[in-house]
């Protein structure tokens, strides 16, 4: 099993979608995935159409922070695709985890504790827009971080600090790497490619890489949720689902299939 989190301390970015289309396309080719939705805003819940407990969400119970809370509910999403689901009540959990020894490993603990009852190839996490003990805990239960990347200039915001953070992470999770980037909500412009070309530059110069291709940006992305739907099962032959899927594919062979 591989755990994977898109993570990216800037919002805005498709991370969620990207989480999303990465999961369908490993289900769809016979990867037995886990989704966990550990943003609490909940997006990638809403995407499949689902919601959950405002004040306890699934994703909250998944942590077990508390002795006494129920166990968390995993979400059937077809049959080689499960997912934990969250909204806002995750937030508890930064207040919560603050206060606890230990604190960067317990969504490690938690996967681990499904892992011995559920045979997942992978495990992918969308984690928050921002760097809190949420985001820490991601980071420690990593085996490899995506980091999508939309190529405008504000986007190299946080980039630095987000990788200081994860060589600060290596010294007590020593497996954790950066798989690489992905440019998402490309458009065809000059800054566009100069953006592209210079994360290009700070990936080589990180040891990591930038996946081809870059995601078009496209309104099929942004109407595929409020139809409870994954980008393939919406518009399979759009050009923006095309993009996903190559790039899933992409991102499979680097995992090692």
């Amino acid at each position: 099993m591989k755990v994977i989190s898109l993570v990216n301390q800037k919002g805005g970015v498709a991370k969620t979608t990207t989480s999303a289309a990465l999961a369908d396309y490993f289900a769809r080719n016979g990867k037995k995935t886990l989704l966990v939705d550990f943003d609490p805003q909940g997006s990638l819940t809403t995407s499949f159409g689902l919601a959950d407990d405002t004040d306890n969400p699934q994703a909250l119970k998944f942590l077990s922070l508390d002795k006494g809370m129920s166990e968390a509910e995993i979400h059937n999403l077809t049959g080689m695709l499960d997912i934990v689901t969250a909204d806002i009540g995750l937030e508890k959990a930064n207040n919560v985890l603050a206060a606890k020894f230990g604190k960067e490993r317990y969504l490690r603990r938690a996967i681990e504790k499904i892992a011995q009852k559920e045979n997942y190839d992978y495990v992918i996490l969308d984690s928050n827009p921002s760097f809190s003990q949420l985001t820490i805990n991601v980071l420690y239960a990593s085996d490899k971080v995506l980091v999508p990347f939309k190529p405008e200039y504000n986007s190299f915001k946080g980039i630095m600090q987000l990788f200081e953070n994860i060589e600060e992470m290596k010294e007590i999770q020593p497996n954790l790497s950066v798989l690489g980037f992905v440019i998402t909500m490309a458009r065809r412009t000059k800054s566009t490619e100069e953006a592209i070309t210079a994360i290009k530059k700070f990936a080589e110069e990180q040891g990591c890489r930038v996946f081809s291709p870059a995601i078009r940006l496209a309104v099929d992305a942004a109407d595929a949720p409020s139809y409870g739907k994954s980008l393939h099962a919406y518009k399979p032959n759009s050009d923006v689902a095309k993009d996903y899927e190559r790039l899933s594919a992409a991102v499979l062979e680097a995992l090692g299939g």
